[in-house]
């Protein structure tokens, strides 16, 4: 039997366990812990290096990012291999994908400084408490036989885990925009992942929140900004999947 440390992720294999319970297949669950663990470790290998109150200024996508979908995408090739395609059930969230606004202005007092921070932090809250009452979100259903429910709780499982990773940490503004442009980045190849796009935009949410609880001064990247790092991330991701699908047709001519 697999073991995993529960001090690094034992909700997820607590979790995981007990749907093992009423599913009766010991053996998906000890896969889902396995990769959920992987995923885990990435993570906490990001968000413990770096010192967050020295953060640079974002200018990409941390790879991370690319790490934490490749990883994904493996779970989803293992699993087809031994599970079938079950029906789509897409929940879909009625997030419009930013949960910040426009704060970004130059600060030129202290004053003024405390003042923008607390309204950051007061609109990201608002909207989150927003979504909360606007919609009963489950987030952890059981696990059904299907490659679909299976990626998707690992998906959560590993939000969850990035959650906790980042309330450990103490960020400075532009540490609080890097996860800011990462989470934004990650919201649309994750819910075409998932089935759950309700569950996933309300834990991508919760890190945001939680990022900014941790900051010293969670002025968020303004929209224009964030659009085109984002845009630029998804030309390169893009041309990159492009390249290897023509590598991959070359090799089989």
């Amino acid at each position: 039997m697999f073991s995993l440390r529960p001090s690094l992720f034992s909700f997820g294999y607590m979790y995981c366990t007990c749907a093992g319970q009423f599913t009766g297949n010991i053996r998906l669950c000890q896969y889902i812990n396995m990769r959920a663990y992987r995923i885990s470790v990435l993570l906490r290998k990001r968000f413990t290096t770096p010192n967050w109150v020295k953060h640079k200024e974002p200018r990409e996508v941390h790879m991370f990012v690319d790490l934490f979908l490749q990883e994904l995408e493996a779970v989803g090739n293992e699993v087809k291999q031994i599970l079938s395609q079950g029906i789509r059930k897409h929940r879909r969230s009625e997030s419009n994908g930013s949960t910040t606004s426009s704060l970004s202005n130059p600060l030129r007092d202290d004053k003024l400084r405390r003042s923008n921070t607390q309204q950051a932090r007061s609109q990201l809250l608002e909207t989150h408490l927003a979504k909360l009452f606007k919609q009963k979100v489950e987030i952890f259903t059981k696990v059904e036989f299907t490659r679909e429910s299976v990626v998707t709780t690992i998906i959560k499982l590993g939000l969850k885990s990035l959650q906790e990773f980042v309330r450990l940490q103490t960020l400075n503004r532009s540490g609080f925009q890097q996860i800011q442009l990462d989470i934004q980045f990650l919201r649309t190849p994750l819910k075409e992942l998932a089935e759950d796009e309700a569950a996933i935009d309300f834990l991508l949410d919760e890190v945001i929140v939680g990022a900014s609880d941790r900051c010293l001064d969670p002025t968020p990247l303004e929209p224009p900004i964030l659009d085109k790092l984002i845009q630029a991330k998804t030309a390169e991701t893009r041309e990159q999947n492009s390249s290897a699908a023509s590598s991959t047709t070359q090799q089989r001519l």
